[in-house]
């Protein structure tokens, strides 16, 4: 007994140690990443904005089809990723990594919501560059985004409704199936010829007699 309460006596401070030391790596941790998403928050609107400012060149014509691909593409193909996290075969925690895949894929959208509706320095320093350099870019990327998302909600309506079609289908030859095998059935009982009577025993004692 002594033996054991001097064990657990020189457990309790390692593992309050050990404890503290947890706390305050995850206090740490957390301090670093809101660090880092302010830093991002003061960085990246004005970043994205001059990307797109390079790619588009004050062209209005660029401008737009610049739009509609970054709109249209990185709402669809995110939206197309994130739909395989429905599956019942998929587990919680890759159903977590594809939402965070699609997520990642969606960066370009959401950096452009970001600039266009942010309140921050840097958000209104984004706006000015994109209403100077690349005017309709941030109207035809909300476009085009819509138009994926109503596509995408489209295409899933329709896809869902040829599944069903194909389970009836399915149904309806199964059904069909059982009832031939069930009318051959029938069929076979019917031409059978019957087994004929064979009183031989009875007519071997009336001769006897």
């Amino acid at each position: 007994m002594m033996g054991r309460m001097r064990t657990h006596a020189q457990e309790g401070p390692g593992e309050k140690a050990n404890w503290a030391a947890r706390i305050i790596l995850v206090v740490v941790a957390l301090l670093v990443l809101v660090i880092a998403c302010f830093a991002l928050a003061a960085v990246l609107p004005v970043w994205w904005a001059n990307a797109i400012r390079n790619q588009v060149q004050g062209n209005l014509g660029a401008g737009i089809l610049v739009g509609m691909f970054y709109g249209f593409v990185f709402t669809f193909v995110p939206l197309l990723v994130a739909w395989q996290a429905t599956r019942k075969a998929v587990t919680w925690p890759l159903k977590l990594a594809i939402v965070l895949v699609a997520v990642a894929l969606a960066t370009p959208n959401l950096l452009t919501a970001g600039i266009m509706f942010g309140s921050s320095e840097a958000a209104h320093n984004g706006q000015r560059i994109l209403g100077t350099e690349a005017t309709w870019f941030p109207l035809w990327t909300q476009i085009s985004a819509i138009a994926a998302v109503v596509i995408f909600v489209v295409g899933l309506v329709l896809w869902r409704i040829w599944r069903q079609r194909g389970e009836k289908m399915k149904g309806f030859k199964k059904a069909d199936a059982e009832r031939s095998l069930a009318a051959k059935a029938a069929k076979d009982s019917t031409a059978t010829p019957p087994v004929p009577d064979t009183p031989a025993a009875t007519d071997g004692r009336a001769d006897r007699r």
